[in-house]
């Protein structure tokens, strides 16, 4: 038996219907805890880092897994739409594309959080053959937060399964308080992630 058929074995709570799939995220998230496998199966989106369960966490960055039930493809085409994020995004008040560009967009996205309306300008690149989305504050235009940037990194698991890396940054800069950069990643995240996985699994149809 392989190691890592091994650590698959070891690791309760994998009915054997999901051991297929299971082997291959196995494979996939190599160099983690196979724990993590039964967590994702589970509960669909997991915090690696930025949960602040750990004394070295930073609440400013977060990395995360999610496992969607689409195909790759369909899930790089959903997240493409990112107008769309407001139908799972409460905090969201406004999306509007403002440039299209040949490898992506620019969006105004407009947000209010603890009673405040945030703006910011985020630049879009796609990578469709790769399988990564980014982002980041296009500086061309004003923007309320000093820096946010992200990733998704989608990988094929089986003809009805993808795996995303997610990851992101946030600084709210000197005009507003610290505890945005909480909000905005840990208390907030989770979350937005969740609604995010619902809605792609229903090809767009959940609603918050």
């Amino acid at each position: 038996m392989s190691l890592g058929l091994l650590a698959l074995a070891v690791v309760p709570g994998i009915a054997r219907g999901d051991e297929s799939l299971a082997g291959t995220l196995q494979r996939e998230l190599a160099g983690e805890p196979p724990a993590l496998v039964e967590r994702l199966l589970d509960e669909r989106v997991v915090l690696l880092s930025g949960a602040g369960r750990e004394p070295q966490d930073d609440p400013s960055q977060v990395r995360a897994v999610v496992l969607f039930a689409r195909p790759r493809d369909r899930v790089i085409q959903l997240l493409q739409q990112t107008s769309r994020q407001i139908e799972y995004r409460p905090d969201l008040k406004k999306i509007e594309v403002v440039e299209r560009l040949p490898d992506g967009e620019v969006d105004l996205q407009e947000m209010r959080m603890m009673l405040m309306r945030i703006s910011t300008w985020l630049r879009y690149q796609w990578d469709v053959p790769a399988g990564r989305i980014s982002w980041s504050l296009d500086p061309r235009f004003p923007n309320d937060l000093r820096a946010v940037e992200g990733f998704w990194e989608l990988e094929e698991i089986d003809a009805g399964h993808t795996l995303g890396r997610f990851g992101t940054r946030v600084d709210v800069g000197p005009a507003l308080p610290s505890m945005f950069e909480e909000i905005a990643t840990r208390k907030n995240l989770p979350q937005t992630l969740d609604r995010c996985r619902r809605w792609i699994d229903s090809d767009g149809s959940s609603r918050p």
